[in-house]
């Protein structure tokens, strides 16, 4: 699972490059979006939002209709869907956990896109059902104490933080000459 501590942190954006990394060394690779309050993953894989996640939870069609092709063969991705009115209650059910399973049983690499941990408690739910969680911080936008908030949240979570992606670092030319390892 790939999360952070607000929006617009990059969090999606890895999710993807990631899970086209993972394809092109020839995994079969399923990238879930359950952002389903501010879903992006569609954009980024340019696939229609008709069915997907939500669809599947309901019952209403199996993992090989919610998974839509992506421009790369072993990558599928399973977008939101359309959104409930209730999403907290679907991340927290049964059926989610099923997913989860039944993901893992037929795919070799399943990358879950949540929400940010600090607005809402999609992610803390989540974080405990999945093998490894990686934190997205963004340089001068997320704070400190965000971070270590959000990290409390998934050590109450019992979640297995497996490393963090800092977003936003620039390195110019000049920058990478004089490149020293500073604490």
């Amino acid at each position: 699972m790939i999360t952070s501590a607000n929006m617009s942190e990059g969090k999606s954006f890895a999710s993807a490059n990631i899970a086209e990394v993972f394809a092109e060394k020839g995994n079969k690779t399923l990238l879930i979006d359950v952002d389903f309050h501010r879903p992006s993953l569609r954009k980024y894989m340019q696939v229609s939002e008709n069915v997907g996640t939500i669809d599947y939870l309901m019952g209403e069609i199996e993992l090989e209709e919610a998974c839509q092709d992506t421009h790369h063969p072993n990558l599928k991705l399973m977008p939101t869907g359309i959104a409930p009115p209730n999403p907290s209650e679907w991340v927290d059910s049964a059926e989610m956990r099923q997913l989860i399973e039944v993901a893992k049983q037929t795919f070799d690499y399943v990358i879950i896109d949540a929400p940010p941990l600090l607005p809402i408690t999609d992610s803390r739910i989540l974080s405990s059902l999945c093998d490894g969680v990686l934190f997205v911080a963004f340089v001068k936008k997320t704070k400190r104490s965000e971070i270590k908030q959000a990290m409390r949240y998934l050590e109450i979570a019992d979640a297995n933080v497996i490393g963090g992606i800092l977003n936003g670092v620039v390195v110019s030319k000049n920058d990478r000459k004089g490149y020293r390892y500073k604490y």
